[in-house]
């Protein structure tokens, strides 16, 4: 008894330890996802924290600053927030994409953000429409 003893107890406290730090990795690299709105309705008890929101561009809000910096206003619904970014720009980032970021809000309405994701458009077509098939 003692010998199975000495072998399940080092058992035990390594996985026991194992268990706690994936879920310490976990916790610290989750990120909730919400949208502008639901972001609007948690101030102030969302200021500071980590967060990923996904909105829409909104038109003509879009500013490039001297310091490499880019400003830029999301909207979903009714309500807006501005970003401001300082990073790698997706090519595709333009007004009306809608773009996802992550980082922290603050107040004055300013969302700080660390990663900004431009969503594709779930279907390309040309300027004179779907591809047609010639017959010749």
């Amino acid at each position: 008894m003692k010998d199975r003893l000495k072998l399940i107890l080092p058992i035990l406290v390594i996985v026991s330890l194992v268990s706690w730090l994936v879920f310490a990795g976990v916790k610290d690299s989750m990120v909730y996802y919400i949208t502008v709105d639901e972001l609007l309705e948690d101030i102030p008890d969302i200021y500071g924290q980590k967060i990923r929101v996904s909105g829409t561009v909104v038109h003509g809000s879009i500013k490039n600053e001297l310091d490499d910096s880019l400003r830029f206003t999301i909207a979903d619904g009714k309500g807006e927030i501005h970003v401001e970014y300082d990073g790698i720009i997706p090519d595709i980032f333009t007004d009306g994409v809608e773009a996802v970021v992550e980082g922290k809000f603050y107040a004055g309405n300013i969302f700080e953000a660390d990663l900004l994701l431009a969503k594709c458009p779930t279907k390309y077509e040309s300027e004179e429409g779907p591809y047609e098939r010639k017959e010749g």
